[in-house]
């Protein structure tokens, strides 16, 4: 019997599962990784801009709390997830609208505007789920997250002091 004989065929639906869950978990990664990535680092960029000032806030929780934020905003957004790809069905239809001739500016202004409302969805859909979060802490819980917030804000304060122009 040759080796080939021995193996039993993958099926298309597992083959389908197994690419979904794939790209669940890349989708996921990718998150998490912007999330680090576009961190405001006090060396490099400077204080929490535009959408950034929800960093002091999740960078005061704890290892452990922010641990399970993560999990429970994975589940969330697993949980919404369109088909594979959706999330980059924007950024192909800017591609096309800037290869087309004319250039449609509108066009493009509009796939701008929908990445963006998606965008906005998201970080409502976040901050909702820190204030949810926070609202099931312990008074004591919450003391100790105010105390290590404040060592943030005095961070990013202290920051601004040195490097003002």
């Amino acid at each position: 019997m040759t080796e080939d004989a021995k193996k039993p065929k993958m099926t298309l639906g597992m083959r389908i599962v197994l690419f979904a869950s794939l790209a669940t978990n890349l989708a996921v990664a990718g998150v998490v990784a912007g999330l680090y990535l576009n961190r405001p680092d006090m060396e490099r960029g400077g204080p929490p801009r535009g959408r950034d000032f929800v960093f002091p806030y999740t960078h005061a929780l704890d290892e452990d709390q922010r641990r399970d934020l993560g999990r429970a905003l994975r589940h969330r957004i697993e949980g919404q997830r369109g088909a594979p790809g959706d999330f980059l069905a924007g950024y192909r239809s800017a591609i096309e609208t800037l290869r087309t001739e004319p250039f449609d500016q509108d066009a493009f202004a509009a796939t701008l505007n929908r990445q963006g409302a998606r965008a906005e969805r998201r970080q409502k859909e976040g901050q909702e789920m820190l204030v949810e979060y926070v609202a099931r802490l312990s008074p004591e819980e919450r003391e100790a997250y105010a105390r290590r917030l404040e060592v943030k804000i005095d961070e990013i304060g202290a920051w601004i002091r040195k490097h003002k122009r």
